[in-house]
């Protein structure tokens, strides 16, 4: 068994001011959160307003994640050249400005690239995941637990908050509200937040950062379009080859360059493999599952002889059950974690949503059983939500938190694009059609479509339950401020 590596040398805080400055993050993410969940609730009045067809819509949404794929990695490696604290000034100040173009309602090709920089939001974690190791130190844990919670109960507080200001706002006046939130925050930052110290030397892989990019943008491109343009479809079937060809590439790259993007040499010896991994199946159950969950609540039984018909603030409040329920399970993971050990508190948070994804496959007629499982699944989601990242920035290089907690954001990312469009897929598959007394045909996803996507969000989880059992914590401890 190898020694443990030296300490890290952490900067001076004080607990006053370590207090002052996770607590800063924290409205930080929760704002990010809002921000994040604020546009899906408008959807139906972008498409009012430009004329769109549905599949012009998904672009409002998948024009954000694509450019997370980009531009995530690229801001935690300039994070850790140049500053973590900077390059969050700088993510925050692209989103503002990308906040402020969607508000300003131009044309639909600009407000696609206001889109494309508020992408950047995504960056926010990584970067504030290094601040918080170097000042917080083996307060650390709890702290990243904190903001990972804000970030979801903000997600879901932002799908409420949205739909609560359009009943009342223009969609123009709706829109202004996160940019002014953002417009604030960045000043902010800046002023308020410290500086990290520890640098990666060498400059920036541009050809790896080119390589990453194009090649993750062009594989979830396909993923995300393959269910409406369907999967033999040339286009397809080129993005998804020339994504994988191109990430293949990049490996290749990456391991002959001096200063590569992201030190696949080191995250092998440093362990991040299996977490990186865990990181990716914890995304694919948590957020593949996010919109046949909603899609279910707002389906009306009268169709289907299935659904809540919930719609505005009823469904916003009850998906914000599950950011409600995760943001605690993200408080309790340091204290469970300190009494059971990382890999039974990452197990027991996989077993529980195991067990809440076949209970909701089993009995979803209710909904106040519905949202009990919601609660036990956003319970076991904040335990390993919190605990995963904890594991993956303590286990990092000093001088590459940012760019290996970027790859943590960016596996779970990927991974819901992915199940994503794997769901959409079946609930394409089965079908359901209606004709109403009116004579117009309605087709709707079966209920047999959301239990097959619950018992595969089940299986999922409890591969997350096995992989954890060889996630153990190896090397790298946070040491505490002197």
């Amino acid at each position: 068994m190898s020694s443990s590596p030296p300490s890290i040398a952490l900067t001076t805080s004080s607990p006053v001011r370590i207090t002052s400055i996770v607590g800063f993050l924290v409205v930080t993410e929760l704002a990010s959160g809002i921000t994040q969940g604020w546009i899906a609730p408008l959807l139906p009045s972008f498409i009012q307003r430009y004329g769109l067809t549905s599949a012009d819509a998904n672009w409002i949404t998948a024009s954000a994640l694509l450019a997370t794929v980009v531009l995530v990695p690229l801001l935690s490696k300039l994070g850790d050249v140049y500053g973590h604290k900077r390059l969050l000034v700088a993510a925050a100040t692209l989103v503002a400005l990308g906040s402020v173009i969607v508000a300003l309602a131009p044309p639909f090709p600009v407000l696609l690239v206001g889109r494309i920089f508020q992408g950047a939001i995504t960056a926010f974690l990584p970067l504030e995941f290094a601040i918080v190791r170097e000042r917080a130190g083996d307060r650390a844990g709890r702290a990243i637990g904190l903001l990972v919670g804000s970030l979801t109960v903000g997600a879901s507080l932002g799908l409420l908050l949205a739909g609560v200001a359009r009943q009342y706002l223009s969609l123009s006046a709706t829109l202004w509200l996160p940019a002014i939130m953002m417009l604030i925050v960045a000043p902010v930052l800046a002023r308020l937040v410290p500086e990290t110290t520890v640098r990666k030397p060498g400059g920036i892989d541009w050809p790896g950062a080119a390589l990453l990019g194009i090649g993750l943008l062009l594989f979830l491109a396909a993923v995300g379009n393959g269910t409406r343009w369907g999967w033999l479809n040339p286009w397809i079937l080129g993005g998804l080859f020339s994504g994988v060809v191109l990430l293949v590439i990049w490996v290749y790259v990456e391991d002959r360059t001096e200063n590569p993007l992201v030190p696949l040499d080191a995250i092998r010896r440093g362990g991040q493999g299996l977490p990186l991994l865990t990181a990716f199946v914890f995304g694919a159950h948590l957020f593949g599952s996010s919109t046949p969950n909603a899609v279910f609540l707002g389906t009306r039984p009268a169709v289907g002889g299935f659904g809540m018909s919930l719609a505005g603030t009823a469904l916003g409040a009850a998906l914000l059950v599950l950011g409600a329920a995760m943001f605690l399970g993200t408080t309790i993971a340091s204290r469970l974690t300190d009494l059971i050990g990382e890999t039974s508190t990452l197990v027991t948070g996989a077993l529980l949503s195991a067990v809440c994804y076949l209970a909701t496959a089993a009995f979803h007629h209710d909904l106040t059983v519905f949202l009990i499982w919601q609660a036990g699944l956003g319970l076991g989601g904040g335990l390993v939500g919190a605990t995963l990242p904890t594991i993956i920035v303590a286990r990092a290089p000093a001088d590459s938190v940012g760019i290996v907690s970027g790859l943590y954001n960016t596996a779970r990312t990927a991974a819901g694009s992915v199940a994503g469009a794997v769901f959409a897929a079946v609930m394409s598959a089965l079908i359901l059609t209606r004709h109403s007394p009116g004579g117009r045909t309605v087709t709707v996803s079966s209920e047999s479509a959301y239990v097959v996507v619950w018992l595969i969000c089940a299986v999922l989880a409890l591969i997350v339950a096995v992989l954890a059992i060889g996630v153990t914590r190896r090397g790298h401890r946070i040491a505490e401020p002197a």
